[in-house]
């Protein structure tokens, strides 16, 4: 049987955030990495301009999608159905909306592959596929098998790749799904990741993503996965929080390993804000300090910033740019904060009658989609554009321009 798994993307502005700051994208490469190998796989991932085969000899056609590129998903999805293919859908948004997705997939895809995806497989090719294949039980990390590097190679990505270290996330914010869709926080054997690491440098990569959304929260794992990868040689990149700068022995196990960036989700300079969304772990009076000895270990800040908070006021803007200028942060993520359906946001400005749309496609980064409490819906996206202008690099312009 062939199968071909697709990542469906619009060209939004949030599709482009995610393909700059990852490597390959987790749900289609998983799939692809646990389906038997007497089966053939073909792949294609839109969100780095590839263009989807519709000439395909697949038999099986699955398409994962964020809620931006719902649309797009579907439009692949009705294409392929008249073509007499067998359509599964995954992604947060089919999580989130199953209902909705139902009406374009002979089945649905939820939670972590890996737990049923055999058995789904075997349920095709016998003719007994059901509506839903849904796991509610944490993946054993031991038994997941690297991303295939031999069907959409490392130098589609620039030569850099991701390697998954762990998966959830030990926060509950309120805007973030990841908590929703995987409901533990679990670590991958080390061991395994060293063997991925080292196939990577034989390939010719030169920047692994170390997939994770809190790469050093078990600080005893970190270390030993510092210490065990340092021999490598590679180039490192990872999302953690900023509680990493309250251990300088973490940041110089961290240098020696080859890392070179963290992600920080900063947020916001506002305290209400970070407080309403369960992240009073930031504290925009230490940001300063905080950074200033992460870089000391020669280790690149990148800030995510959101806006469009309740807390937020149009002054926000101007606040955030004399904070960022201040904190001296190496690269400027700035956003909306988009409330994606599942959030805790979502329902709580539904519930308010705050969301204006449910158009999926607007819900890309570039678009107010709800009306926030202290501005208007113009006066966000003004924001956004502001702020972004004031802090992306010409490169980063061009990037998103052409």
């Amino acid at each position: 049987m062939k199968i071909y798994f697709i990542k469906a993307s619009s060209g939004s502005d949030y599709s482009k955030y995610k393909a700059e700051t990852g490597g390959p994208p987790q749900n289609i490469f998983s799939a692809a990495a646990a389906t038997p190998a007497h089966h053939e796989v073909q792949m294609t991932d839109e969100t780095i301009g590839m263009k989807t085969d519709f000439d395909t000899d697949a038999d099986v056609v699955v398409i994962f999608m964020s809620t931006p590129d719902a649309y797009r998903a579907y439009e692949i999805s009705n294409t392929f159905h008249e073509k007499g293919k067998i359509i599964l859908l995954g992604g947060l948004h089919t999580k989130f909306n199953q209902q909705e997705a139902a009406g374009y997939a002979h089945a649905l895809i939820i939670g972590e592959v890996e737990n049923y995806w055999e058995k789904l497989l075997s349920d095709i090719e016998s003719g007994t596929i059901q509506p839903v294949y849904e796991s509610q039980e944490a993946f054993d990390l031991a038994k997941l098998n690297p991303y295939p590097t031999n069907i959409i190679p490392p130098s589609k990505y620039n030569h850099t790749w991701s390697v998954v270290v762990t998966r959830g996330c030990p926060f509950k914010c309120n805007f973030c799904l990841v908590p929703k869709f995987f409901d533990s926080f679990q670590l991958r054997p080390i061991p395994n990741i060293v063997d991925e690491l080292w196939h990577l440098k034989k390939l010719g990569v030169e920047w692994v993503e170390l997939h994770s959304d809190n790469l050093t929260h078990n600080k005893a794992y970190a270390m030993e996965l510092f210490a065990a990868i340092a021999p490598i040689g590679l180039k490192f990149f990872g999302e953690t929080t900023v509680l990493i700068a309250r251990d300088e022995e973490l940041l110089l196990a961290a240098r020696q390993a080859g890392l070179k960036a963290a992600l920080l989700g900063i947020e916001t300079p506002s305290v209400e804000a970070l407080k309403a969304q369960k992240k009073a772990f930031v504290k925009p009076n230490k940001m300063k300090e905080a950074i200033a000895i992460i870089k000391k270990y020669d280790i690149e800040v990148w800030g995510d910033f959101l806006f469009g908070f309740d807390e937020h006021t149009p002054d926000i803007f101007r606040e955030t740019l004399t904070f960022i200028k201040d904190i001296n942060v190496d690269r400027v993520i700035p956003h909306f904060m988009i409330p994606f359906p599942g959030s805790e946001n979502f329902m709580q400005l539904d519930k308010n009658g705050q969301i204006l749309t449910k158009d999926w496609s607007l819900y890309d980064g570039s678009h107010a989609v709800y009306r926030p409490k202290n501005m208007s819906a113009k006066e966000l996206e003004d924001g956004i554009e502001w702020i972004w202008n004031k802090t992306s690099s010409l490169s980063e312009k061009l990037k998103y321009w052409f």
